[in-house]
């Protein structure tokens, strides 16, 4: 009782504090911290004080609390993002180097939760900040847990193991309702014990779940992965026609020849094998770890619609071609390889493609492959898969240019389905080999190109094939030659998102305003505009002109603006800001200008930034231009 007198007395003494003196000040941020140790009896009270002391008070609160007390914060216009942000900020030590963008409310709040479910279960977590004071474990798991949406698995297999004891049973109950996606990142590892407690976890969040999206890294058998992807099967798995069979038969011999050369190094002694009778059997797995005496319920059969799979080599002969025919209700297929995938295996995929699609039960839209030799399967892809509507390749050129058979062309009067078309070269690859994919794809809305040697061909295709493009991706390609074609494709686009990332834009301009200028008064044209992103260009000075988009009788509606990497000086941005600031965007603008040696000279840095703020969301950084050869590579 004089416990709970003493509480409500400092809380008084809170609302009355004087601000107004040091000593006061001190009174305030001890009675601050006083009022967050006890907030287990002044919550209710705390919603009444004054929206200052709120403000201070919030940063001081456990995470429990600042979850309860969000909400009364918010009717009185305060907002957690920050202190969010700032735990964030504190969990994950690496945040310097990734980008800081600004993100809604609600997606600090989830990634500090779900990161602290993850530190918690499976690792360990620093309890330096007043924001986990006074919460044991078990109190953060049973937080946290309802924030999960991804659940990654690795390594921590004693942890894993007990997610399917009877203490952390209501743990697992809340992940099943809502993790929609399951990252098995080290599955080796995974198994090396425990097995049978692993899988019973990956069966009531796959089976009794939400999980709809798995990640697989480095999967230990082929006994797991058949488990794994008998969650494939739809609705309607319909008995196939006899010339399909046919067709079928002849891909099977084909498939028989190519897998013999793989059969002896995937084949193990009977003994070794781990096929266990557990898990194909659901029923008995679950009755095991259940308290209830009686039969055994039938369990439900979930279903993958999304599988990032890192294939190893041979597995697309021996597994993926086998499956992908029956993985009815699979939406998004990611297959990643560490090895360079063959043309015969190319062959088998495209053909497993094939049946796939032939049935009209078929889900898969989205579809990405790496490491692939060469382009020469890309038409017959397109043509096994008619409604495929996003297409991701990262294509390694052979060596010997000769080895690069020309392709057939695509019938002219089939039109595709595509909506997406991504492609990384790593190597010399002209475009020429995509431009009858461009020409027979009049959905195509988005076109990110890595590495491809352009012609003047490609802007034309664009215009005349592509009308609805409002996504144009350019990286590592040189466009120095190609700026009438630019400007053409521009004046007749109604792009929403265009972005040159080191494109060499200016490398042959004598006077590069000879080119900046009809570049900014072009895109000032296109009125559905919003993201302009010119990382990595060597802009420097000439930044400057960027400016002018917000200039004149009908100004960019651009919202966000890439400008990192191109070495723009603390005086160039100076300039930049007081051009912004006569110019006035019409809508906040987000400014991105990191990586550019903006330390230089911090005194101008700050009065730009200052000119800045009011009209921009600026992301920037604490980089070291001096010491670090980052601003040599970005002037070479």
């Amino acid at each position: 009782m004089k416990h709970t007198l003493l509480c409500k007395k400092t809380l008084e003494l809170l609302s009355s504090a004087k601000m107004g003196t040091s000593d006061g000040s001190s009174l305030v941020q001890m009675c601050i911290i006083k009022v967050a140790q006890n907030m287990s009896v002044l919550e209710k009270k705390v919603s009444n004080l004054p929206v200052s002391l709120l403000k201070d008070l919030l940063p001081h609160l456990n995470i429990y609390y600042l979850e309860r007390i969000e909400t009364a914060a918010a009717t009185k216009g305060i907002s957690t993002s920050a202190i969010w942000a700032a735990i964030w900020r504190d969990l994950d030590q690496t945040w310097r180097w990734r980008l800081k963008s600004a993100l809604p409310n609600q997606d600090w709040k989830q990634r500090c939760l779900e990161r602290l479910f993850h530190m918690v279960l499976f690792t360990q977590v620093r309890r330096g900040g007043s924001y986990l004071s006074d919460l044991s474990d078990s109190s953060i798991l049973s937080m946290t847990v309802k924030h999960v949406r991804v659940l990654s698995l690795h390594t921590s297999t004693k942890n894993i193991c007990r997610l399917a004891s009877r203490e952390l049973r209501p743990i697992l109950s809340s992940l099943e309702k809502g993790v929609t996606s399951l990252k098995l990142l080290d599955v080796k590892s995974l198994f090396k014990q425990g097995r049978k407690y692993v899988v019973f976890v990956l069966h009531r969040l796959l089976d009794h779940g939400s999980v709809r999206e798995v990640v697989l890294r480095r999967n230990p058998d082929s006994s797991f992965l058949s488990w794994l992807t008998s969650r494939r099967r739809g609705h309607q798995l319909k008995v196939s026609t006899a010339p399909e069979m046919a067709h079928a038969d002849g891909h099977r011999s084909a498939v028989d020849d190519l897998d013999s050369s793989c059969s002896a190094e995937l084949e193990e002694p009977a003994a070794k094998r781990q096929a266990l009778d557990v898990e194909e059997n659901p029923e008995v797995l679950c009755s095991e770890f259940s308290s209830s005496s009686g039969p055994a319920e039938r369990c439900p059969e979930g279903q993958i619609h999304s599988f990032d799979f890192e294939v190893s080599k041979c597995e697309i002969l021996t597994t993926v071609s086998h499956i992908l025919p029956t993985w009815l209700c699979l939406r998004t297929l990611l297959l990643h390889s560490d090895w360079l995938i063959s043309e015969q295996e190319m062959s088998v995929l495209v053909e497993s493609l094939r049946r796939l699609f032939l049935n009209p039960s078929c889900s898969l839209t989205d579809l990405s492959i790496s490491h692939v030799s060469g382009h020469t399967h890309l038409m017959n892809m397109l043509r096994s898969c008619p409604t495929l509507q996003s297409l991701c390749l990262e294509i390694c050129p052979p060596a010997d240019r000769n080895t690069m058979r020309r392709h057939s062309r695509f019938p002219e009067s089939k039109e595709l389905c595509l909506e997406k078309l991504t492609v990384r070269s790593t190597g010399p690859m002209t475009v020429a080999c995509f431009l009858p994919v461009l020409t027979s794809a009049p959905k195509l809305s988005s076109l990110h190109f890595t590495g491809i040697h352009l012609s003047q061909q490609f802007f034309h295709t664009l215009s005349g094939s592509n009308p609805s493009l409002k996504v144009l991706k350019l990286e590592d390609i040189n466009l120095s030659d190609y700026h009438q074609e630019i400007l053409q494709f521009l004046e007749r686009s109604v792009l929403e998102e265009l972005s040159f990332r080191d494109c060499r834009l200016l490398d042959k301009c004598a006077v590069k305003k000879d080119f900046l200028l009809p570049f900014v008064e072009t895109l000032k044209g296109i009125s559905s505009l919003r993201t302009l992103r010119l990382a990595q260009n060597r802009l420097a000075t000439s930044a400057i002109e960027m400016a002018e988009l917000f200039s004149g009788c009908h100004p960019s509606k651009i919202t966000k603006l890439d400008l990192s990497s191109n070495f723009i000086h603390p005086a160039e941005l100076l300039e930049f800001a007081q051009l912004l600031e006569t110019h006035k965007p019409v809508q906040r603008l987000t400014l991105d200008l990191q990586f550019n040696p903006l330390d230089r000279d911090p005194e101008v840095k700050g009065q730009a930034l200052r000119k800045l703020i009011p009209y921009c969301i600026i992301q920037t950084d604490d980089w070291n231009s001096r010491s670090t050869m980052a601003d040599h590579v970005s002037v070479m």
